[in-house]
């Protein structure tokens, strides 16, 4: 089984470019839906809507929802008073990158960088984090912008630059291929 990581914003709703972005990672890897797992925080947004959509398809799911109400040793001692531990989805995070997989799809809905005076809550820096800790894994990284697959780093930019070379396709000037041209047979 090919394991799919996907990290997403609570805020994420686009069911379409979902199905189609997780279709095109598919045709990336070059596996069928039955030879593949989506592996998800269980969060809503992104991760519920992904995991359905993954069902829907045929794609097996993992999910891994962070353990909000459980504090470790790596909390600061303050922290321990806490209802919410706030390191909760870094455990996860880390957990589901520490598995291991052949790609992780990110689907944030704000910029990496914040724009000046711009409220960090629901600001996709969960997704952001995940994202960058799976391309330091190792893990070829892609974001989904728009109707587009972004490289996150040299790894997911080698996985966008072979399937242009095997679909003869132009990459875009930040290197981006269109979701639908990666996988749709034209």
């Amino acid at each position: 089984m090919k394991r799919i990581l996907m990290t997403g914003s609570r805020d994420w709703t686009d069911a379409q470019v979902s199905a189609d972005a997780l279709n095109a990672t598919l045709a990336l890897l070059g596996v069928s839906a039955a030879e593949a797992i989506l592996v998800h925080g269980g969060a809503a947004g992104a991760d519920q809507l992904l995991a359905q959509t993954a069902q829907q398809h045929g794609i097996a799911t993992e999910g891994h929802p962070a353990e909000w109400g459980v504090h470790t040793s790596r909390c600061p001692a303050w922290h321990h008073g806490l209802d919410v531990c706030k390191l909760a989805g870094h455990r996860r995070n880390d957990a589901m990158i520490a598995a291991g997989a052949e790609a992780c799809l990110a689907f944030p809905t704000h910029g990496y960088h914040l724009a000046e005076g711009e409220d960090r809550a629901r600001t996709s820096r969960g997704t952001w984090d995940c994202a960058e800790k799976a391309m330091k894994a190792g893990i070829p990284t892609l974001v989904v912008w728009g109707k587009d697959l972004y490289p996150f780093g040299d790894l997911g930019a080698e996985v966008l630059r072979r399937r242009a070379v095997e679909r003869d396709l132009t990459l875009g000037g930040a290197g981006q291929l269109p979701i639908l041209e990666t996988w749709l047979p034209f």
